[in-house]
């Protein structure tokens, strides 16, 4: 438990420092980040060594000013073939939490969230096999969210998880452009450690 606290603590101390170095930006404009969307992305994802290809599913929903819930859909698969056996394999994971924006500063917000995650692995060979697993685990994330521009809004973040008897941090930025008050495309990476990250490419209608 000492390295997650280690880690968050220090993912706290940098977002911190941004907000503090931001705050002269933050009195120029009052438009707000958005909590309050839905997304769906194309996901590229880069498995050790593998690459997978999958879609993502994102909703965002504020209670109050202060609390949101948040909800995160990540479906990836792929066909290769390994010592002559054809491989199909497939990931899903979905992550539902609760959120809290601790501080609130004209166009930035800082920001925590827990709650649970759930994955499902699922690999088909031909002749070789079956193998399905799946595990129910938490996950803890602290962030900050600012509107640079009317048009540009950037989201950086760090989610630990724990699930499958291990745990994890997930390191995130994403930027998203607004086409108009309603529409964003927005373009991320997490990188989940030094063999696995993936891209994001997605497109939001914000309510």
């Amino acid at each position: 438990m000492k390295p997650f606290v280690t880690k968050m603590s220090v993912a706290a101390a940098v977002i911190a420092a941004l907000t503090t170095a931001t705050t002269a930006q933050a009195q120029q404009t009052q438009q707000q980040p958005s909590f309050d969307k839905l997304g769906v992305s194309y996901v590229n994802y880069d498995l050790d060594g593998e690459t997978l290809n999958g879609a993502g599913l994102q909703f965002n929903r504020s209670i109050n000013q202060d609390w949101f819930f948040d909800v995160n859909y990540i479906y990836a698969t792929d066909d290769y073939t390994v010592s002559g056996f054809d491989v199909d394999a497939t990931s899903s994971t979905l992550y539902g939490n609760l959120g809290f924006k601790f501080y609130q500063m004209n166009n930035m917000v800082a920001y925590v969230s827990g709650g649970l995650v759930y994955n499902e692995i699922d690999i088909d060979t031909s002749g070789a096999g079956d193998f399905s697993e799946d595990d129910t685990g938490w996950n803890a994330q602290i962030g900050m969210r600012t509107r640079l521009t009317d048009a540009f809004e950037v989201d950086a973040n760090v989610r630990h998880v724990d699930i499958y008897d291990d745990s994890d941090q997930e390191w995130s930025i994403s930027g998203q452009y607004y086409i108009n008050r309603d529409f964003s495309l927005g373009l991320g990476y997490t990188l989940v450690d030094s063999d696995n990250s993936y891209v994001a490419l997605s497109g939001n209608f914000h309510f």
